[in-house]
Parts: C-alpha cells; structure tokens; sequence
C-alpha cells in the first residue's frame, strides 16, 4: 500500500510542477522571435558581400531593423498557442492551414524541425 501512495504522490507532484511552469503564449512568442530574428539577420548577412561602403552598411543596419519589426508583426499575426495545462504548443497558421511546430513544457519551449522547413520552403518559392 505505500509504494502505491509513494507513486501517487510522485505523479501528483510531477504533475503540478508541470502546470505551474507550463509556458504561456509570450514565451513561445519570443521563442520563434529570437529564432526567426537569427534566421533573418543570416540571411542579410549572407547576401550582402563584405564592403568598407558605408551607404551599404548602413543598408544592411536598416535592413536589420526592419526585419526586426517585420518578425514582430508575423508573429503576432501568425503564431498561436493551445493551453493543455500540463503542457501547450505552439501552432503557425499560413494560407489557411495551421500546423503544430513546438511544444511547451517545464518552463521550455522546443521547436520542431517543421519552422526550418517552412523557412525554406518559403525562401525556394520566392526564388
């Protein structure tokens, strides 16, 4: 009888931890923001050469900042998270469809490989 009550108590409390640091939507915003802002600021980088040219450098200065407020928006627009108490995802929504790419848990929020692929495959069809 007591390892029965020693294992109750064991998930109880499991259980509550999970509750009580399952992420809200803020965190798993501001995850997908510092991953898509390192995601945008690669991908200026990448694409513009090395140069002393100020004007370009200030271009590329620009170009961060704007891409800065451009993941923001998308963010807020796009992004949305599901609250199942012991543990929330994170879903994006484009042209109508919506799928689940990160899942919160115990203060974490850890994003799939699908936000990577969808990245590219935008980048691809814009190409």
């Amino acid at each position: 009888m007591k390892k029965n009550y020693l294992i109750t108590i064991i998930i109880g409390v499991i259980a509550l931890v999970a509750i009580l640091t399952n992420p809200n939507q803020d965190r798993h915003k501001e995850v997908i923001k510092i991953k898509l802002s390192s995601y945008m600021q690669q991908s200026i980088k990448k694409n513009l050469t090395e140069t002393d040219d100020k004007w370009k450098n200030a271009g590329q200065a620009l170009g961060i900042m704007l891409g800065g407020a451009l993941v923001d928006r998308i963010i807020d627009n796009l992004i949305s998270t599901d609250n199942y108490v012991l543990f929330s995802t994170t879903k994006i929504t484009w042209e109508g469809k919506t799928k689940v790419i990160g899942i919160g848990a115990f203060g974490n929020v850890f994003i799939t490989n699908k936000l990577d692929e969808a990245m590219n495959e935008g980048l691809l069809e814009n190409k």
